[in-house]
């Protein structure tokens, strides 16, 4: 609706132009990405590692899918079982990729459990 009307005032009005073109740029800044909304990321604020940075990434989308599967079957358009098992597969990847990002592992142990120095 406000578009449509800020359109036709730009159009009709070239010295109005100037001022609602200022607003027109003002709302385009603020509205959010279709992405940015659907899967929200929040700061991270941790030690900046690589490998801290890509599991955070990974568990904000954890988050982020565990709760559409609860919404989901809170609404009642997805089974509680079929619920439990997508979480639990989830829960899976996420540990699968922290024991790969190797998070909370010693960085100076070796494969064996030794500490190399």
């Amino acid at each position: 609706m406000y578009f449509s009307s800020l359109g036709n005032a730009i159009a009709n009005d070239s010295a109005l132009e100037i001022q609602t073109q200022g607003e027109l740029n003002k709302l385009e800044n603020k509205i959010v990405n279709k992405d940015d909304f659907l899967y929200p990321r929040g700061r991270y604020y941790g030690q900046v590692k690589p490998e801290n940075l890509v599991f955070n990434a990974n568990l904000q989308e954890f988050a982020q899918r565990v709760s559409y599967i609860c919404n989901l079957e809170t609404g009642g358009k997805l089974p509680p079982g079929e619920a439990y098992e997508q979480i639990k597969d989830l829960w899976k990847q996420l540990k699968r990729s922290k024991k790969e990002l190797r998070i909370g592992e010693d960085p100076f142990q070796n494969d064996q459990g030794e500490v190399e120095g």
